[in-house]
């Protein structure tokens, strides 16, 4: 009979790939659970007692025994036969335990219905999450401190990954990587730039540079065409990250968007690209897919998200052949990461064997199986699990080659960019105000301002 113990610490050299991605908010009530407090605080989580295992100072060891539940988000219908091997592979290694999974359909009410979950002491043993539901789960203290609990989890996982997967406020992890999506991007229609003398083999490599560009595609283009949507749904927040603006302030409990002169001037060039006729007007305040408009050769830069190309081949293999790829990094200098996560509740009633589950999962080996799947358009979280033929033998000789080999080069730097307060409530306020600049019926420092104080009104409430 085997005992779970954590993998021990070790740092990987990050691999250099040189081929690519085959397929590709409630406030903080408690210092997090085995962070150490010896307080009724962590005690409890919500309405649920916490069982001594889990609150007091020592890593979780022992021999896994007994019952666990695994949850995963709408996987069940295309991957059953992978996660039947696993758990087979998993109770013949530790036969005595039994793992019950069952599958969320991931709709729009996940976090309420995980939220009402845990409050109810019913959250799985292990569960698959999105980043905004991890988060409020942690801040009502359903999330094991795997700094404590687990200290030695985080070895295999790709280390700027690992080290960029906290919370605000915190420095502990309370959440483990599993697949993800990665942005930084650019893809443009070659053709289309060159109509206008725009140089396709020297794209944008900021936010404004492009920007320039777009204004240079409303000066020539003679409204056949333009440079892309006039939607800012796409691009914010991750325009602002990419030109390291100060959106949030440090701790991140207040929105600062509206002070960075930064934001000003793209919002300002913005509005200003919409009034020249660079972007088209209907798609202001709709949510057109950018795809669509590309694959019919009416923008010049298309989605950040390489996987559309399959789309646009099988809808305009001439748009296809003509499409360029490159990084678009600006300030920020390194690649996003985005992605699911798999936790460890604090209410869990046997850690043990949920952690050793959790392990099993996240392994090497079995991640590796994961990405192998050619309908898998992810990264895996782990670094061994890049150095594979799926991601190490990819020819770059067309448009979705050359992403998916930039895509693996930029991955093993890559950090978690995610902005843990900005809910789609936020969202939606800030868009709406910046969508009256855009359109000229509002100043953009006003929209700004108004915006701001918009998200912050939002996040007093959820406080």
């Amino acid at each position: 009979m085997s005992e779970y113990v954590a993998r021990p610490l070790h740092r990987r050299r990050l691999l250099s790939l040189a081929a690519g991605l085959a397929v590709v908010p409630l406030a903080l009530t408690g210092c997090g659970v085995g962070s150490g407090a010896a307080s009724d605080a962590t005690a409890m989580a919500g309405s649920c007692e916490l069982s001594e295992a889990v609150t007091n100072d020592e890593p979780i060891t022992g021999e896994p025994s007994g019952e666990i539940t695994f949850q995963t988000t709408a996987l069940k219908q295309s991957f059953s036969p992978y996660f039947e091997d696993l758990i087979a592979a998993f109770e013949e290694k530790y036969p005595d335990v039994t793992v019950t999974w069952q599958d969320d359909p991931g709709d729009a009410e996940f976090t309420q219905r995980l939220v009402t979950d845990a409050q109810g002491c019913e959250l799985p043993d292990v569960v698959n999450l999105n980043q905004t539901t991890a988060y409020a789960l942690y801040r009502e203290n359903f999330l094991l401190n795997l700094s404590t609990k687990a200290p030695d989890v985080g070895g295999e996982f790709i280390t700027s990954v690992w080290d960029s997967l906290v919370f605000p406020g915190s420095d502990e992890h309370y959440v483990m990587p599993w697949y993800w999506g990665l942005g930084g991007l650019q893809t443009y229609n070659t053709e289309l730039m060159e109509q206008v003398g725009l140089d396709p083999d020297a794209p944008p490599t900021t936010v404004m540079e492009q920007f320039d560009m777009a204004e240079t595609v409303a000066e020539k283009s003679d409204g056949q065409f333009y440079a892309f949507t006039a939607s800012p749904t796409q691009r914010v927040p991750s325009d602002w990250q990419l030109m390291d603006a100060q959106i949030m302030n440090d701790d991140e409990t207040e929105f600062t968007f509206a002070d960075d002169p930064k934001i000003l001037e793209w919002l300002t060039r913005f509005a200003e690209l919409y009034e020249a006729g660079a972007l088209p007007k209907d798609t202001l305040s709709t949510d057109v897919d950018v795809t669509q408009l590309y694959s019919a050769g009416d923008v010049v830069w298309g989605s950040t998200n390489a996987s559309f190309m399959r789309y646009v081949q099988e809808t305009n293999p001439d748009t296809y052949e003509i499409t360029g790829v490159s990084s678009l990094l600006d300030a920020r200098g390194e690649a996003f990461q985005e992605g699911q996560l798999i936790a460890v509740p604090s209410t869990s009633d046997n850690p043990v064997a949920a952690l050793a589950f959790a392990d099993f999962l996240l392994s090497p080996e079995w991640q590796t199986k994961f990405v192998s799947d050619e309908r898998i358009s992810n990264f895996p979280s782990t670094t061994e699990s890049l150095d594979i033929p799926k991601f190490t033998e990819i020819s770059a000789d067309t448009p979705l080659g050359a992403a998916n080999k930039l895509s693996v080069e930029l991955a093993p730097d890559a950090t978690n960019s995610f902005i843990y307060n900005w809910s789609d409530a936020v969202n939606s306020a800030v868009l709406s105000e910046l969508q009256l600049a855009i359109a000229g019926s509002k100043d953009p420092a006003q929209a700004l301002a108004d915006a701001q104080d918009a998200a912050n009104g939002i996040l007093a409430d959820q406080g």
